[in-house]
């Protein structure tokens, strides 16, 4: 449970982030008599949601932290020991507010402005349901090395964004699904924050069997001159302006969309969770199905295999020749151990092959991910790798040699994630 003084702060941060109208839920402009909130950064309820236990221990609090403060929260899904799902406007510079037409063009608001700096996200786990202190820097899991997104300057249905990490988490790991939620599924969201009264609360939420609205693109409940695009689907109440980059689980397990926004089309009246409940309280998914190519690069620069749905999970455990049960350390969706050995496999090699999303002048093509650059806030570069050392081998060396050689290549292999080459391609975020 988290202690009262963190509690305090905790609730200090999501009030002064409102404030700010950066990072929380901000009220929109008035359009035709109607005032939608968006989704912003500052974590918030899965409205009437039940408890969270291991089963959910995939998804993890992502803040961004600014000269050693916590200056923003979302929730976000691992999905490869060192991968993580989000949303895009958790990780890069937005307008404060947004609304999108059907077509997934922007009304108001909506823009993208740059991304954060990768290193200033940091992840925490919570085992077991049990909220992090996610207020205390040191208490991060890992940090962001480097940010996965596509070319689009605006979140309207395209509000998704991956991060890898600085090093492999042993929580368990989440399969994706990459084919659209069908209208009449049910899908279980699940997030962290306060509840539908506006209060903090110390363990992650969740909320099962919500019904689609409808799968997009299809007008607003509230207000028929906004929508949800061809990329996203709708539901009920569930989540709410800060829940953002929670997951939404098909009854399967695999995630198969990305919490973007939400509302009810009413003013706040001084609760977190006001503008989210009620008959008319919708909430906005990205549908993941759209963004394949984009996850299937992302999966390549962690260099970790791609888990779909339905398929076997690539970190469990490989029977052990001696009796004993084979592990690794690191954790699948299911509790269980998986073997190393597959955390080297290529996801782009196997799924992409030689396809390039780069135009003849090396830039990205259209909608093909961006690069983000570590360097600076909202800068973005590219480059290509440059080619392999090639090692000679000599004949006749001495067993000693032989052995030195062997030592030297199994510390290339087991070398940490921040010493990986230079991007390969554009699909490759910067350091």
């Amino acid at each position: 449970m988290l202690s009262t003084t963190t509690t305090r702060l905790f609730a200090a941060l999501l009030v002064s982030s409102v404030g700010a109208a950066v990072t929380g839920c901000a009220v929109e402009p008035d359009q035709g008599g109607v005032s939608e909130p968006s989704v912003g950064t500052v974590i918030q309820p899965i409205i009437r949601g039940g408890g969270s236990g291991t089963e959910h221990d995939s998804v993890v609090v992502l803040t961004t932290i600014e000269n050693g403060q916590r200056a923003a929260l979302c929730t976000g899904t691992l999905v490869a020991p060192n991968l993580v799902l989000t949303a895009r406007h958790c990780v890069s510079n937005t307008d404060a507010t947004t609304a999108c037409a059907q077509d997934g063009t922007p009304i108001s608001g909506s823009m993208i402005r740059g991304n954060r700096v990768a290193s200033h996200l940091a992840v925490f786990v919570g085992t077991n349901g049990v909220a992090p202190d996610s207020a205390v820097e040191a208490n991060a899991a890992a940090r962001g090395k480097r940010i996965i997104v596509d070319a689009s300057d605006t979140v309207c249905n395209h509000d998704i964004a991956l991060v890898m990490l600085d090093r492999e988490l042993t929580s368990p790991v989440a399969p994706l699904r990459m084919t659209a939620p069908a209208a009449t599924e049910k899908v279980d969201v699940v997030g962290w924050g306060v509840n539908e009264s506006g209060s903090l609360v110390a363990a992650r939420s969740a909320r099962r069997d919500i019904p689609l609205l409808g799968v997009g693109p299809g007008p607003y409940p509230t207000n028929p001159a906004w929508g949800y695009g061809d990329a996203e689907f709708m539901t009920g109440e569930s989540a709410c302006a800060g829940d953002s980059g929670a997951p939404a689980f098909a009854k399967g397990g695999a995630v198969i969309g990305v919490s973007a926004r939400a509302g009810n089309g009413q003013p706040s009246n001084g609760n977190m969770a006001s503008t989210c409940v009620g008959g008319n309280a919708h909430a906005v998914y990205t549908h993941i199905s759209k963004f394949e190519k984009l996850i299937k690069a992302a999966f390549d620069v962690a260099k970790q295999p791609l888990w779909l749905e339905g398929q076997v999970n690539p970190w469990a455990p490989l029977p052990a020749s001696d009796g004993s049960s084979g592990s690794s350390g690191i954790m699948n969706q299911g509790g269980n151990e998986p073997t190393p050995g597959a955390q080297q496999h290529s996801a782009k090699a196997d799924l992409l092959g030689d396809t390039s999303a780069a135009d003849d002048d090396g830039e990205p093509a259209t909608g093909a991910p961006a690069a983000a650059d570590d360097s600076a806030a909202g800068g973005c570069s590219m480059s290509n790798e440059p080619p392999s050392d090639n090692v000679a081998y000599a004949a006749g060396v001495v067993a000693v040699v032989a052995l030195l050689f062997g030592l030297r290549r199994r510390f290339r292999k087991d070398a940490p994630p921040d010493e990986l080459p230079p991007p390969r391609d554009p699909y490759e975020s910067m350091m």
